[in-house]
C-alpha cells in the first residue's frame, strides 16, 4: 500500500462515519429480525476500519523493516 493512498481511503472512512444517512438517523428497519441496520452498518464501518488500520500498520513495519536492511 502506497503513502498516497492512505490519506483519501482514511478521509472516505472518516466521512462515512461522520455522515450521518437516513437509515442511521432513524429506527430504520431489522436484519435477521433481532439486528437493527443502523447498528450493522456500524459494525461493518467498523471492521473495515480495523482492516484497514491493520493494514496500514503492517505496510509501516515492512517498511521499517526494509530500511533497517539497507542501513
Amino acid at each position: 500500500m502506497k503513502n498516497k493512498i492512505i490519506v483519501p481511503i482514511f478521509v472516505v472512512l472518516f466521512l462515512l462515519g461522520a455522515i450521518p444517512f437516513s437509515f442511521t438517523e432513524t429506527g430504520g428497519g431489522y436484519l435477521f429480525g433481532w439486528l437493527p441496520a443502523s447498528l450493522a452498518y456500524w459494525w461493518g464501518l467498523m471492521v473495515v476500519n480495523l482492516v484497514f488500520v491493520l493494514c496500514v500498520s503492517k505496510h509501516f513495519i515492512t517498511t521499517s523493516v526494509k530500511e533497517e536492511e539497507k542501513k
